[in-house]
């Protein structure tokens, strides 16, 4: 267990008593139990199998669902299978759950061959107000000096509910959460799949300042803070590979004297928004407050841009910003780091994104639309982050307190007025002490938020009251092979020189898929017949030839088309390999590399792919890493 320490980056007030103020009023919840890290048959690709194999679904829940899981296994928009688990039984549980699909439909009999996604709804009965959900005492939520934390919202993921939480200073023990870093877990608290930790290749100083506050993109970047530099931003995958490190924002991006803390990050790809809050406060230099930046097209800010005002101190931003967020209407948030309860200036701003809706003509900014606790007690002493939730309905702020933990806490505020919903954690008795240190928060896609606290030592997530449901929807696709019906001639006849064949095969084979073949005797040789041409669908075909000689054999084939299959995925430093199947007989100039930001998205040409044959049948494409995930097709 870790023991509580303070000061922390800035001197503290101490010997101020608490005075309690928990509020009462609760938002609706959206959502608190949902699913991620969804495998089929233990992978996160697609696969292939033959009809009437078994398949294995696995997930996580973040919490149990006492109101059950419900699988369905879809074909296109239609459930083909529901498979339906009560609350409390194999699958609904915390954590990693497994059921099995035996390929089979409603009706018992197998699927027909074709592509099935997978959707997993898990369901709960609630809490009647917000209520912890994790453990002080699981490995994986320990960390010594957390400084911020993230979530990932994106459902197109596959790191979808990963938390990434920053530790800015080293402690001798077994939790990678006491190594200097960024923590990886998966939604439960269980350590990511390829590690639980990562320094993503840099020199963080570990000092309380480096790593600092962290934000993920919607398009599923990491951007981090190193605070012990004044503010440069770097860029990771979800992962946090050395690989992806990118240096966004750097000293060339800074004013003079300015010290950034934040970011809040706002759109995606060439429109990310970069926001920072200058938090300088002493030797004589004086906040500019919040800037904005734009990145420029290889994802980092140009070099010398310091960046553009929106929000200027002077105003209701009386002293310095320490933070920022935005809402998904482009709404500016912000806190004011006050040490003493006293203080008339305000804890917490927001500001509009049109300022022409309030007394501001135009940016920068002076006039916010509400502040929030002005000359608190000590519980609004030292904000320190905040997250607004995806609904853009709440915003979460975490505090310091007076000084030792005393007053630290996270309340939930009215993102319409400022007003406190609620207090999560103020003068709560957690792992043995009542004292906080919420250093930053944030929320999942379905309504829950994180908080680290360092008082403790620990990252936490709160879900909000009422029952709720949330679906998830499987990345992998599992692609049924069907074996493939023989073709069988049904009738023959001759009119006026013309021979029509009537044949059966798969509903779902194309004429094209056919070819006639005919011999002058009954054991053959048999030799594509000229001339034939075939026509058909659903499973009825017909074949109209010539006359060709007083005696004639027909045979119908179905042409050998191997389906194209990706077999593996790999990546080696900034290349992609991947391998796939196709006809002995296909060249590789037959096959085109596509690729997707989404798995459902738009496949376009994969720039700079190339392909070649390993062997007959077996074919080899490569290409650069680009972006932190893409989707790929073979196309012929």
């Amino acid at each position: 267990m870790k023991s509580p320490k303070y000061p922390s980056h800035y001197s503290i007030v101490s010997g101020l008593t608490l005075a309690l103020a928990l509020a009462t009023a609760a938002p609706s919840a959206y959502a608190n139990v949902y699913a991620s890290n969804v495998k089929i048959s233990g992978g996160m690709t697609n696969i292939a199998v033959a009809q009437g194999t078994s398949v294995v679904i696995s997930y996580i829940l973040n919490e149990p669902a006492p109101s059950g899981v419900t699988i369905k296994i879809l074909s296109g928009a239609t459930a083909v299978r529901t498979i339906t688990l009560a609350g409390g039984t194999q699958g609904t549980t915390r954590g990693t759950n497994t059921v099995t699909w035996d390929g089979k439909n409603d009706g018992g009999g197998n699927v027909p061959g074709g592509n099935y996604s997978v959707s997993i709804k898990a369901a709960s009965t609630g809490y009647a107000g917000w209520t912890l959900t994790t453990d002080d005492n699981n490995e994986g939520n320990l960390i010594w000096f957390p400084t911020g934390i993230a979530i990932d919202r994106n459902t197109n993921s596959p790191y979808y509910g990963r938390v990434l939480a920053a530790n800015s200073e080293p402690q001798a023990g077994s939790p990678l959460g006491y190594q200097v870093g960024i923590l990886k877990c998966n939604a439960d608290g269980s350590y990511a799949d390829e590690g639980g930790l990562s320094t993503g290749g840099y020199g963080w100083a570990g000092d309380g300042n480096s790593p600092w506050k962290i934000r993920m993109s919607a398009d599923d970047y990491v951007y981090v803070n190193d605070f012990a530099v004044s503010g440069d931003i770097y860029r990771f995958d979800p992962t946090i590979s050395a690989a992806s490190q990118l240096h966004v924002l750097s000293s060339t991006n800074r004013g003079p004297g300015y010290d950034l803390s934040g970011p809040g990050i706002f759109g995606t790809g060439t429109n990310t928004e970069i926001w920072m809050a200058d938090g300088s406060y002493n030797g004589g230099v004086t906040s500019v407050g919040i800037l904005r930046y734009f990145v420029s097209a290889d994802g980092a800010c140009s070099n010398g841009d310091t960046g553009t005002v929106m929000v200027a101190t002077g105003g209701d931003l009386s002293l310095y910003p320490f933070d920022v967020a935005l809402d998904k209407a482009h709404n500016i948030y912000t806190v004011q780091y006050c040490f003493n309860p006293g203080d008339p200036a305000a804890r917490v701003l927001r500001f509009a994104a049109d300022p022409s809706t309030n007394s501001n003509r135009t940016f920068p900014e002076s006039t916010a639309d509400w502040t929030a606790g002005s000359g608190g007690d000590v519980d609004w002493c030292q904000a320190n982050g905040l997250a607004v939730d995806p609904t853009g309905a709440y915003l979460a702020v975490g505090f310091l307190g007076a000084g030792g933990g005393v007053g630290g806490n996270t309340k939930i505020l009215s993102t319409a007025d400022g007003s406190v919903i609620t207090n999560l954690d103020l003068g709560v008795r957690l792992s043995g002490y009542t004292e906080k240190g919420d250093y930053d928060v944030d929320w999942d896609a379905v309504g829950n938020v994180y908080l680290v606290d360092e008082y403790y030592g620990v990252w936490r997530a709160y879900s909000p009251p009422g029952a709720n449901q949330a679906t998830t929807l499987a990345l992998p696709v599992v692609q049924v092979i069907a074996p493939m019906q023989p073709p069988y001639i049904t009738s023959i006849g001759a009119s006026a020189g013309t021979n029509t064949i009537h044949f059966t095969g798969a509903t779902s084979d194309p004429a094209s898929t056919f070819l006639l073949l005919s011999a002058t005797v009954v054991q053959g040789p048999y030799s594509p017949e000229a001339g034939a041409i075939i026509t058909g669908s659903g499973g009825a075909f017909q074949v109209v030839v010539l006359v060709n000689g007083p005696v004639r054999f027909y045979r119908i084939e179905r042409l050998a088309a191997i389906p194209i299959r990706i077999t593996n995925l790999s990546i080696a430093g900034t290349t992609v390999t991947l391998n796939f199947t196709g006809s002995p007989s296909d060249s590789p100039l037959a096959f085109t590399l596509l690729s997707s930001a989404a798995a459902n998205g738009t496949y376009a040409t994969a720039a700079g792919a190339s392909v070649i044959q390993v062997s007959p049948g077996l074919f080899q494409a490569t290409v650069l890493v680009n972006g932190p995930r893409q989707y790929y097709q073979i196309r012929k």
